[in-house]
C-alpha cells in the first residue's frame, strides 16, 4: 500500500467534507426534490471506485471492492454525523444510504474493469 495508490481517493474524501462543510444557506437551490441524492450517489461512487484502484491488485479485487464499499459506507456515515454541527445541514439517513449505494455502484464498477484488465 502506497501513497501515491492512496492519494486520489485521499484527495477526493476531502473535498467531499469541503462540501459537506457548506453551510445550507450557501448552497444553491437544487433543481428538483431529491436531486441531493443524486449528488450523494455521484460523489459516493467516485470515491468507491477511486477506493478499490487504490486497493484493488489483480486476485485481490473482490476482497478490494467489499472492503472498499464497508470503508466508504462508514466515512459516509461519519460525514452525516458530522454535517449535524453545520449551520442549516442535518444529518440524513436517505442520504447515508445514497452514499452507500454510490459507493457499491463505483466499487463495481472499478471491480468489474480491474477484473476486465487482468483478464479473470
Amino acid at each position: 500500500m502506497t501513497l501515491p495508490r492512496w492519494l486520489p481517493p485521499l484527495i477526493w474524501a476531502a473535498f467531499i467534507l469541503i462540501l459537506t462543510s457548506i453551510p445550507g444557506s450557501d448552497i444553491p437551490t437544487l433543481p428538483f426534490r431529491n436531486f441531493d441524492k443524486v449528488v450523494h450517489l455521484t460523489i459516493y461512487g467516485v470515491l468507491g471506485w477511486l477506493t478499490v484502484r487504490a486497493w484493488a491488485g489483480g486476485s485481490r479485487a473482490t476482497a478490494a471492492a467489499l472492503a472498499a464499499v464497508a470503508l466508504v459506507s462508514c466515512f459516509g456515515a461519519i460525514d452525516e454525523w458530522h454535517q449535524q454541527y453545520i449551520p442549516q445541514r442535518s444529518m440524513d439517513l436517505m442520504d447515508w444510504a445514497a452514499d452507500t449505494a454510490g459507493a457499491t455502484i463505483g466499487a463495481l464498477v472499478a471491480f468489474a474493469t480491474t477484473r476486465a484488465r487482468v483478464g479473470a
